[in-house]
């Protein structure tokens, strides 16, 4: 079956911010790209969980890890150039972790296309990734520090 993602003009990764945890930054990282592609976003996406916002001293409202450009840092030419290690909602979309599929983004042919496949990964690797990356926000939450210490103690936190 064709990969309906190939004949999209990545409209998703244009309209989406996209936001990643400490598990997706390390997985990209650890193929030799700097760390310097993510940034703390307010949360005022459209859809978040707000126990993924990280407390700053100096930032009452807080943040969210995500990809420092919009559209995504890693598109180019409409495709997506580490997706083999790409952040796992990434690799879900356009289905949820509940299964369901949310292709509002996608044209009309790719959303026939979907319909009849499967996510790349199965839901299991996010829920548990982003269970865990919770457990590590709430431990920074506990005693929030400065934005730019943020970063290491989320990294120094993580095991794949």
């Amino acid at each position: 079956m064709i990969n309906p993602c190939t004949i999209c003009q990545a409209t998703c990764c244009k309209t989406y911010r996209i936001s990643v945890t400490s598990f997706d930054v390390k997985r990209i990282s650890d193929r030799g790209i700097k760390s310097d592609f993510v940034e703390f976003h307010k949360p005022t996406m459209l859809a978040y969980d707000p126990d993924t916002i990280l407390d700053f001293e100096d930032d009452y409202r807080g943040g969210i890890l995500g990809f420092k450009s919009h559209p995504c840092y890693f598109l180019k030419d409409n495709r997506c150039t580490i997706h083999r290690f790409a952040p796992l909602s990434c690799k879900r979309y356009p289905f949820t972790i509940y299964n369901s599929l949310n292709p509002r983004f996608c044209p009309i042919p790719c959303q026939l296309l979907f319909r009849m496949k499967t996510a790349d990964i199965q839901s299991s690797p996010v829920i548990t990734e982003l269970a865990k990356y919770k457990i590590i926000v709430k431990e920074w939450n506990k005693n929030p520090g400065k934005k730019k210490d943020c970063l290491q103690f989320l990294l120094e936190r993580t095991i794949l």
